[in-house]
Order: structure tokens, then C-alpha cells, then sequence
């Protein structure tokens, strides 16, 4: 074993570990992590670890894909993760806790795909990817991040996290999706009532599209490419939203939909199973 890769398994440890205990990391431990292919490697062995063996993934994220996030961040392009079976939920679901690390909440244009995309050599193109795709959904991805001050968080570590706790919850399927200005979608977010956050899909990349397009190419030089049934979120529409127990929330993304989510009234554990949505029954 190499210098690198003891780092990577201890940086990896940490974060399991730290995620599954509900504690709060700063940092991590000198010298840290100092490229984004060292970054991915730890993402790689925590799937690993909270995964069973030969565990597929049940789809992919893209984050920081909105300008001011990569700004905010400091970084020059988003960044991806793969999610943990269960870890995709569709609404309508029971009361979900707020555990110790706290609960932000973005509004996500989703992806469901109906063919593999796999590993090649040449880049993929926007009509070969919506080719593949069965569905779009609404969605409200809740970010849970062990790491204090994600939003201002050193960019490695929460690429190196890859959030293993969090969860997304999806609305219907719309298959009849072409028609839709998916560049164009508005998205507003009310909680008890009340309006919390605005905004547009237009806000991440060029279009939810072009994300798409971008995880399928990621995906392909991480040597998995993206595969049928998997489900992808393309990045945050409106600002995020920190969430407090017993709140009740509404995710309206006008022609795509909308998902209501209720939160447990007392906080508690991460929510840590769930039973993952059966996209062949909805098609």
C-alpha cells in the first residue's frame, strides 16, 4: 500500500465514520487532500465501505453546477457522487428527520434514463444523452454534510465526502417531456405556507440538460458511465434552504411538477434506509 492510498483509506474512515455517528468534522487532518483525483479516490472507498459488495449505484449527483456556488467554492467546474441504494425516495414519504448534522434542502431537475450510457473513448453529446432519457422528475435533494460550514467548506472535502446521508426525494415521472422548457423552468420552495426561496432551472450550467450531459461524460471517465434506471439531479434551481424539524415543504417546478415533503417534528438520526423508488412500475 502506498503512502496515497493509506491517506485516502484513513480520510475515508473518518468521513464513514463521522457521517454515521452524526459528528461534525472542521477539517481533516494534516496534510489533507490536495488534488481532485485524490478527492475522488476517497469518495470511491467511502461508497465502498457503506455499500454492500458489488453494491450499483442508484444514480448520480452533480453539484456546485449553479455559477455562484463554483464561485462560492472556489472551484473551476461542478463536481459528482454516486448515490447509495435507498438513498432515492419518491414522495409521497413519511415524516423524514432532521439528524445532528442539519438539513439544507435544494430544488432539483432529475433524470431518469432508460438506457446505459457506458464508458468509451469519445464524449458524449446532448442528443445521445436525452436519447437515453425515460423521464424527468422534480426533486428536493436534502444535503447532509458532516463537514462544519459546508457552504464555505474547503471544495476537496466535500468532493472527497460525496454525501453518503444524503437523500433525494423525487415527484411523478412526466415522460412527455420534450415539449418542456427544461432551461427555463420556474421553481419556487414554500415552507409552512410561506415562500422561502425562488428561482429558475436556467441557473445550473447552460440548462439541466447540459448537466446531464456533463455527469454522463464524468461518469464515463470515472470508467462506470451511467446506467438504465439510474437517477440523476442536475444541481440546485434556487438558493438553498437550511431546514428546522416539523416544517412542511413544497417544491413547485411549474410544468415539471411538484414534491411536498414533511419533516419530523423532533430531530433525530439520520434517516439511513429507505426503500428505493421502483422506476420500472412507472413507466
Amino acid at each position: 500500500m502506498t503512502v496515497l492510498d493509506a491517506l485516502s483509506d484513513r480520510f475515508a474512515d473518518l468521513i464513514a465514520e463521522s457521517c454515521d455517528r452524526g459528528r461534525i468534522l472542521h477539517d481533516l487532518p494534516s496534510p489533507g487532500i490536495s488534488s481532485v483525483a485524490d478527492a475522488y479516490a476517497v469518495q470511491d472507498r467511502i461508497f465502498a465501505r457503506m455499500t454492500k459488495p458489488g453494491a450499483v449505484a442508484a444514480g448520480w449527483f452533480a453539484s456546485a453546477t449553479n455559477a455562484s456556488m463554483r464561485v462560492q467554492l472556489g472551484l473551476e467546474e461542478p463536481y459528482a457522487a454516486r448515490w447509495r441504494p435507498g438513498r432515492i425516495v419518491e414522495a409521497p414519504v413519511e415524516p423524514l428527520s432532521v439528524g445532528p448534522l442539519g438539513l439544507g434542502l435544494e430544488l432539483e431537475v432529475c433524470f431518469e434514463l432508460a438506457a446505459d450510457l457506458p464508458p468509451r473513448s469519445a464524449p458524449y453529446g446532448e442528443p445521445e444523452v436525452l436519447a437515453a432519457v425515460a423521464a424527468v422528475r422534480p426533486g428536493i435533494e436534502m444535503v447532509v454534510s458532516c463537514f462544519a460550514d459546508w457552504m464555505t467548506q474547503k471544495p476537496l472535502n466535500l468532493v472527497a465526502e460525496g454525501g453518503p446521508e444524503q437523500l433525494l426525494v423525487i415527484g411523478p415521472a412526466v415522460t412527455r417531456w420534450s415539449s418542456l422548457p427544461l432551461d427555463a423552468l420556474p421553481v419556487t420552495l414554500t415552507v409552512d405556507g410561506q415562500e422561502a426561496a425562488v428561482g429558475s432551472s436556467g441557473q445550473v450550467m447552460a440548462g439541466p440538460a447540459s448537466v446531464l450531459v456533463w455527469l454522463a461524460n464524468h461518469a464515463a471517465r470515472r470508467g462506470e458511465g451511467l446506467r438504465r434506471g439510474q437517477v440523476c439531479n442536475t444541481g440546485m434551481c434556487a438558493p438553498v434552504f437550511f431546514a428546522s424539524p416539523g416544517q412542511r415543504v413544497q417544491a413547485d417546478f411549474g410544468p415539471l411538477g411538484r414534491v411536498d415533503l414533511d419533516l419530523a417534528a423532533e430531530s433525530g438520526a439520520p434517516t439511513r434506509t429507505a426503500e428505493p423508488a421502483n422506476m420500472e412500475e412507472d413507466r
